[in-house]
């Protein structure tokens, strides 16, 4: 596997990123699947994601690291309105060709959002543990201020006995479950389902709870 050096946070994750979406976005996204099964999985994310919210077609979401469009292509159908966010420039030139009906798009430095957005739903899938664990406090704290009085967050972050941190964009950096309760504690939320793998993260054995979605709602 190629590797690009040692992490320094955002300007660090939109470098690589943006060079991704434009090597091959497909495969630095997809892996090795083949198209209609990375946009099957696609289609998998977004009914997960509306059986926790039953009232979608009233809500309004926010999609955090929506890439190039894997779930966002749906969620643009499901729900009323749909932000989606990207630290790469690239990436989000991918998603605005979909074309999509309802959809805003904000290119975040890292953890700024548009002044004034206000949600009812804030999403994010296989984006943020690609971060540096500080830089989650000010991203954390921007949902907060985008969630309306009664909004949720839904999000998978892997969270395990043992802590990793990431070392270069590919990495995953995993929390424990003291970690992740602490940062929700810190940022204003409190926290309603965690989702918990026991053990150590490996590659090549991903826990059983490491791509569930954790619940958190504004204190």
């Amino acid at each position: 596997m190629q590797r690009f050096g040692t992490h320094d946070g955002f300007v660090h994750n939109r470098r690589w990123w943006d060079w991704a979406s434009r090597d091959d976005a497909n495969l630095w996204v997809t892996g090795s699947r083949p198209a209609e099964e990375f946009d099957r999985a696609g289609w998998e994310l977004a009914l997960k994601l509306i059986e926790a919210c039953p009232d979608y077609r009233d809500k309004t979401l926010l999609e955090w690291g929506c890439g190039i469009g894997r779930v966002t292509r749906y969620l643009a159908y499901l729900f009323r309105q749909v932000c989606a966010v990207d630290i790469a420039p690239g990436m989000l030139d991918h998603v605005r060709g979909l074309g999509l009906p309802d959809t805003s798009f904000h290119l975040t430095g890292g953890a700024d959002l548009p002044d004034g957005l206000e949600v009812d739903v804030v999403y994010s899938y296989a984006c943020w543990f690609h971060n540096l664990k500080p830089d989650l406090v000010p991203i954390m704290r921007s949902c907060r201020r985008a969630l309306r009085p009664g909004g949720r967050l839904l999000f998978q972050l892997p969270v395990y006995d043992t802590p990793q941190d990431p070392v270069d964009f590919q990495d995953i950096a995993c929390w424990t479950a003291d970690e992740l309760t602490a940062l929700a504690d810190a940022t204003g939320f409190e926290v309603v389902t965690l989702a918990r793998s026991p053990g150590t993260f490996h590659h090549s054995e991903v826990g059983t709870r490491h791509f569930d979605l954790h619940e958190w709602r504004p204190r």
